[in-house]
């Protein structure tokens, strides 16, 4: 045997050990942390069927929704009490206002344009995006209990919960009042009042038409507390 063929046959027994080593090695990692490394692959799996499934259900990234964080707050929740509260509102009065801003029935510098800008789909997605989130307490309003009793006493004489539900949570096309903003309160309530704000059946009217600011008030401390 020459010496280049005792080199190849020494380089070729180097690559088999050093290729056996490797084997090892990869089967001694894989039983240490192969749990692991298929825990991760689980996850990242799971995580991927949750981001098409929320795609699919609320459209594909970059989202209408997103406009809405400044002025409602994260997933509906505002924290200012300049603005409606939109998590978990029914579909139903989603549609209908959106639609309502659309036509011109109702009138707003920021939300009729928003809303005339929309394509049926991201409609579609708004309107479904915020009936499905969790609507949170409103804990940047603190209320004075003495005008909170005064407003749950005009709640119950004016007869809320008729279309608003026993504990004001909204149901169908009627919205959900409870923990909404007290500044968006006093100023729809007085919309109603002064005729600016209509809805089709002019319960709204008939109800807010004899308050006083006072009642408005003392009302809107009620509703924003609940």
């Amino acid at each position: 045997m020459n010496s280049k063929t005792k080199h190849r046959s020494r380089g070729k027994r180097m690559f088999i050990l050093l290729g056996g080593l490797l084997l090892a090695v990869a089967v001694a990692a894989g039983i240490v942390y192969g749990p692991g490394v298929y825990g991760l692959l689980r996850v990242s799996s799971e995580i991927d069927q949750i981001s098409n499934d929320n795609a699919r259900v609320n459209g594909p990234w970059p989202r209408a929704s997103d406009a809405c964080i400044y002025c409602h707050g994260f997933e509906g929740n505002a924290r200012n009490q300049a603005y409606p509260r939109l998590a978990g509102l029914k579909q139903a009065y989603l549609r209908k206002q959106l639609k309502a801003f659309a036509s011109g029935e109702r009138s707003d510098p920021t939300m009729t344009p928003f809303a005339l800008s929309l394509s049926e789909r991201e409609f579609e997605s708004l309107v479904t995006h915020f009936s499905q989130m969790t609507p949170s307490p409103n804990t940047t309003f603190h209320a004075d209990a003495a005008r909170v009793a005064r407003g749950e006493a005009l709640a119950k004489a004016k007869n809320c919960a008729a279309c608003h539900g026993q504990q004001l949570e909204g149901r169908d096309a009627y919205p959900r009042l409870a923990g909404q903003g007290y500044d968006y309160l006093v100023e729809q309530l007085t919309d109603f009042k002064n005729g600016k704000r209509r809805e089709a059946t002019g319960a709204m009217a008939a109800m807010a038409g004899p308050l006083s600011q006072q009642d408005i008030e003392d009302l809107a401390q009620f509703i924003a507390s609940r």
